[in-house]
């Protein structure tokens, strides 16, 4: 993958915005990318004193802007392709060209999308039992009548001991931070864990990474776009 790749990517994120259309991408472009990303990660471990020189700033802010551009390709097509599956599940006009230009798990992503339009149809439109209005449903009725049940009690042992599913982790917007002092694991707002040293550069859930930079544990590290 050569020096340029940030201007690549750049270029293929405008391309997507401007025709509005699924395009082709290389197969490989997110792993090149996250390659990528790890390289220069190394390269800003292997640096003397990373936060003390300009280079290390530099590889910073290109780690960044790597990573949020990667992600905003991927938001572009995810939406591009919930528009496909919509107007295939609504009879309107499909090319069947701009679906071969999907990746082979952004198809599964595709069929999933149309799986469950088509279910949940069924559910509420025609009555049929499906997992939207059988067992789904009642789970979620039983979550939410546990939320306002701690709501009201608002003892940590009722909430400890409900035997009711626990929800999906909240998703929040990500944040590159520079990790200045040891933090011992937690569980993220994303779901994940993370264990943290001294050193690291890391993207975050805004929320965790926010706590960390209040307590001077993190720093933010803002790009400029």
């Amino acid at each position: 993958m050569t020096a340029d790749l940030l201007e690549k990517l750049r270029q293929m994120l405008l391309d997507m915005q401007h025709s509005g259309r699924l395009s082709h991408i290389e197969p490989g472009l997110y792993d090149d990318a996250r390659a990528y990303i790890e390289k220069r990660k190394t390269d800003y471990y292997d640096l003397k004193n990373p936060l003390e020189s300009r280079a290390g700033s530099l590889l910073i802010e290109e780690i960044g802007s790597v990573n949020e551009t990667v992600q905003e390709i991927f938001s572009v097509r995810t939406r591009q392709i919930l528009d496909l599956a919509f107007q295939q599940m609504e009879g309107q006009y499909f090319d069947k060209d701009e679906a071969r230009k999907m990746l082979p798990e952004e198809r599964a992503m595709y069929k999933r999308i149309i799986s469950a339009i088509e279910e949940c149809r069924e559910a509420l439109v025609h009555g049929e039992p499906t997992p939207f209005g059988g067992d789904g449903a009642t789970a979620v009725e039983r979550i939410d009548e546990a939320d306002e049940a701690d709501e009201a009690d608002g003892t940590p042992e009722t909430r400890e001991t409900s035997a009711t599913p626990a929800p999906r982790p909240i998703q929040s917007p990500y944040a590159l931070v520079h990790i200045r002092s040891d933090v011992e694991s937690f569980m993220g707002m994303d779901g994940r864990t993370y264990v943290l040293k001294m050193g690291d550069i890391v993207t975050l859930p805004e929320n965790n990474a926010g706590v960390l930079c209040e307590h001077d544990i993190a720093l933010n590290i803002r790009l400029n776009k």
